[in-house]
């Protein structure tokens, strides 16, 4: 994989070489032609790597069609509160998060057929679409399909994910690289944070332990297969042109990244041993739930 600052700071050793070998009054037109073309191509390779990543995550509404096919509950309080939309108008980097964010609610809303709600959470995402510069991603003519869908949840589904698909593109052909990394960022956490609060809220006195455990099993292994779509965001993140958001991101990110690999090391090692008593429980992931729980604060407040 291209490293975005090694190829920057790989295209001015290339410049200053030319500059210093080539003689005559054209060196500095050359050697800036050069860098232009050095500075494109590192570009390009970095959208393939944006558009590679969006290809590889799961749209705003797989994690929670996948939590509503376990079985488990709808809970209004899981979701990411709109009245929480007045506290990202003076910030793009928070819009950008949370657009991301309420665009994976809208997906959870959708999967229980919580459909009045979900029109709500569309018109919010407008908002926020509008603020970071793409509110044609939300054009009016989305809105009333989505409004004359209400009846049917995969319909509801597909909607949001297109309008995510064609925000991301908007983005992308304006160079706002970073701001579809924010985008990404923000429905990865959210879905991942609907995952582990399903688990985290379960009722411990409902059930015996080994009873409770058979249920809670697909759900731990819907937050297990969220560790790649992390690595590739995190690859991302650290592919592009830092500031202080994305720092903090990729820090944040790493953290759980870090997590991932450790209380996973022992569960990869007792699936690849095909041991038949061996079942996936929560405890094997209360570090993972916490730091999610804790990134997610973040974002939303």
């Amino acid at each position: 994989m291209i490293n975005y600052k090694q190829t920057i700071n790989l295209c001015f050793a290339i410049a200053l070489t030319v500059f210093i070998c080539s003689c005559g009054g054209n060196s500095k037109k050359v050697a800036a032609e050069i860098e232009a073309e050095a500075f494109e191509e590192a570009e390009n390779q970095l959208i393939e790597e944006i558009d590679k990543v969006v290809h590889d995550m799961p749209p705003p509404s797989e994690v929670p069609y996948l939590l509503q096919a376990t079985g488990s509950d709808f809970n209004a309080d899981l979701i990411n509160d709109l009245n929480n939309v007045t506290k990202y108008e003076n910030s793009t980097d928070k819009a950008a998060m949370n657009l991301g964010a309420y665009a994976t609610d809208i997906g959870y809303l959708s999967a229980y057929d919580q459909v009045q709600d979900a029109l709500k959470y569309m018109e919010t995402c407008q908002k926020l679409a509008d603020q970071i510069g793409i509110a044609s991603a939300f054009e009016l003519e989305l809105m009333e399909r989505f409004e004359k869908n209400l009846g049917n949840r995969d319909s509801l589904a597909n909607l949001i994910n297109y309008a995510m698909d064609v925000a991301e593109e908007k983005l992308e052909a304006t160079d706002r690289l970073q701001t579809i990394a924010l985008v990404l960022s923000g429905s990865y956490i959210e879905g991942l944070y609907l995952s582990v609060m399903v688990i985290d809220t379960y009722p411990e006195d409902l059930l015996p332990e080994a009873s409770r455990n058979l249920i809670l099993e697909p759900l731990v292994k819907i937050i297990i297969d969220q560790k790649e779509p992390l690595n590739d965001v995190v690859r991302l993140l650290k592919d592009l042109k830092s500031d202080d958001t994305i720092a903090e991101v990729v820090a944040e990110f790493d953290i759980l990244r870090v997590l991932y690999q450790e209380d996973l090391a022992e569960i990869d090692k007792k699936i690849a041993e095909g041991d038949p008593n061996f079942m996936l429980n929560r405890d094997m992931l209360v570090d993972i739930i916490s730091e999610v729980k804790r990134i997610r604060t973040e974002m939303v407040k």
